[in-house]
């Protein structure tokens, strides 16, 4: 009778095994989205049309496996003010972090990044998209990054609209990272 009972307890566990494993399994697979690149803002990484994999758990600050990092590209819901539209930039820094462009280069908390992605010169502001403020332009730009927000670059500086316009993002806009490099999924 006691090798019944542990028969039974032992199929009881591996069904809730199978039925957990499941449930995470089937979680895990519709994290995963999708996303067409629309636009010029992250040439020449990832070019108008392509298609990238992004896993779309939202971030959890604190949660290991999603821990933003710099350099990650990850999509976000973009500011109120640009009626949250989707945006796929590269995260260039975290809380507490001061980002400084000088002379063209991006500098965080005093180190000059090496950023062979970058297209272009990095300037304050997208002076292509606001031409008349061009003269006031100043060669110096420094922003601290506030608690719980993430700084954004496009790789395509001189076109991106990013958070040298809006500023640094809450994590909570952040929708998923690219996991797959440019062109290793195509739209057909």
């Amino acid at each position: 009778m006691n090798s019944d009972n542990n028969n039974v307890s032992l199929n009881s566990r591996l069904i809730i095994f199978f039925v957990i494993a499941a449930i995470i399994t089937t979680g895990m697979i519709t994290s995963f989205d999708v996303v067409e690149i629309n636009g010029d803002s992250m040439l020449p990484t990832l070019t108008n049309g392509d298609s990238v994999l992004v896993w779309s758990l939202p971030y959890t600050p604190g949660f290991p496996d999603e821990k933003l990092d710099y350099g990650d590209i990850i999509v976000v819901a973009g500011p109120e003010s640009m009626d949250n539209v989707l945006m796929i930039k590269r995260v260039v820094g975290l809380e507490n972090d001061l980002i400084e462009i000088i002379e063209g280069q991006v500098y965080r908390n005093g180190d000059l990044l090496r950023e062979e992605y970058a297209k272009g010169m990095t300037l304050p502001l997208n002076l292509q998209k606001d031409q008349e403020k061009m003269p006031e332009w100043d060669s110096e730009y420094s922003y601290t990054v506030p608690e719980n927000h993430v700084y954004l670059l496009g790789d395509n500086r001189l076109v991106s609209s990013d958070s040298r316009e809006y500023g640094a993002l809450p994590f909570t806009s952040v929708l998923g990272r690219m996991i797959f490099p440019r062109k290793v999924l195509q739209t057909p």
